[in-house]
């Protein structure tokens, strides 16, 4: 096991993983082959403008989080595949899971971790001419599920 690199951040090297186990307890699966994986973050906010002030304010509410990419797969790649039905399934049901996007490897110490819990908001499957089928895909954190979104380091 390789540790990871002192301060690496999400990038060149970046993985993701789902995993159908709640709690970031489960067994993390990758998902292969993808490209164009964003983390986006942002918080709401409210403008204040009481009278006597001398200008507006804004108050900043939480964050809301999304994760998105595009899975490339060739037709009729096992390993892909297995993916591709699992979150295609978890798409169509509305089903919870545990997303893990790492700067590598998630199994090496210092790796950097975000964690999300939700479901798939939207399924993209592009079937151009030549052998290689384009999944794009977004998630959003569940608002019923209770697990908090964070960051973190992979210490063991």
């Amino acid at each position: 096991m390789v540790d990871a690199v002192a301060g690496s951040i999400l990038g060149d090297d970046c993985k993701l993983y789902y995993s159908a186990t709640l709690g970031g307890s489960g067994v993390l699966t990758e998902i292969p082959v993808i490209i164009d994986d964003t983390l986006a973050s942002e918080r709401r906010a409210v403008e204040s403008n009481c009278r006597g002030d001398a200008e507006i304010g804004e108050l900043i509410g939480k964050p809301k989080h999304a994760i998105s990419g595009t899975i490339l797969a060739k037709r009729d790649t096992s390993g892909v595949g297995a993916t591709f039905v699992a979150l295609r399934d978890a798409y169509v049901n509305g089903t919870i899971l545990h997303f893990a996007m790492a700067t590598g490897d998630i199994t090496h110490i210092g790796q950097y971790v975000f964690r999300l819990e939700g479901r798939l908001k939207r399924f993209e499957q592009t079937n151009p001419d030549n052998d290689t089928v384009k999944v794009s895909f977004e998630i959003t954190h569940a608002g019923e599920n209770t697990y908090a979104s964070n960051f973190s380091t992979v210490t063991s």
